[in-house]
């Protein structure tokens, strides 16, 4: 995907290796500089970019849980500079487990991130799994999945509160009323049936809204033989 694409920044989520273990040489040949906060054998974020790294900043969101789950950082783009971020949010796992109250208080402290992010009024991207379906039409069946993990009520009202803050959903300002996924489970015929979420996105703060051309959810990639069960998000920006 990256070779053909071509595209300038990527960010990615669980990569799932250290940084001893990331492998340099390919992305360098690929023309990418990068970022990279690693975790043995879960989680993991990344950034690469074509155009020059001058920031990178590995943050831990909840104090005390040192877990590769996002890292920021500012890149020179021709004559301005843009600050992106790679996101993981946790699961969740179950609705009466410790795990999802440590969802919620990421996203809580993720809230005060992104809050401090827009004060500086920059061009800033926010992106990756946050996993959680924000409105009915994200998800293949609401009845079935309302208040379940990745479509609670309070995972959806966290996600809408950073909405609140000024930062958009670049998939939904550009297709209103466009049914599409980014994950879909491995097991039961899921991908066949069209049976997913839009769990992953693509926030931008409102100068960054302003230079917005399009973004689209690249399917094609999930089809392939031993895909990842999310694919890409792609945003094109002026």
């Amino acid at each position: 995907f990256i070779v053909d694409s071509q595209i300038d920044i990527v960010l990615l989520q669980e990569i799932k290796c250290t940084e001893e273990q990331f492998p340099y040489a390919e992305i360098e040949k690929l023309g990418y500089e990068y970022a990279i906060y690693g975790q043995v054998a879960r989680n993991g974020v990344c950034v690469l970019s074509k155009y020059p790294i001058l920031e990178k900043l590995k943050i831990d969101i909840v104090e005390g849980h040192q877990e590769a789950r996002y890292i920021e950082c500012v890149i020179k783009h021709t004559n301005q500079k843009v600050r992106v971020g790679s996101v993981y949010v946790p699961n969740g796992q179950s609705l009466d487990s410790q795990a999802f109250e440590y969802k919620l208080k990421f996203f809580d402290n993720l809230y005060e991130r992104m809050s401090t992010l827009l004060k500086n009024e920059e061009l800033t991207i926010i992106a990756g799994d946050y996993n959680v379906a924000l409105d009915e039409i994200d998800v293949f069946d609401s009845n079935l999945l309302n208040g379940q993990v990745c479509f609670h009520i309070k995972e959806r009202e966290k996600l809408r509160a950073i909405l609140n803050l000024g930062f958009k959903d670049t998939f939904r300002i550009s297709h209103p009323n466009l049914q599409q996924f980014t994950w879909w489970h491995y097991q039961g015929n899921s991908l066949r049936n069209n049976q997913g979420m839009r769990i992953d996105y693509m926030l931008l703060s409102p100068q960054a809204v302003d230079k917005l051309e399009t973004c689209y959810v690249d399917d094609r990639l999930r089809k392939l033989e031993n895909p990842s069960d999310h694919t890409p998000v792609v945003c094109i920006i002026e």
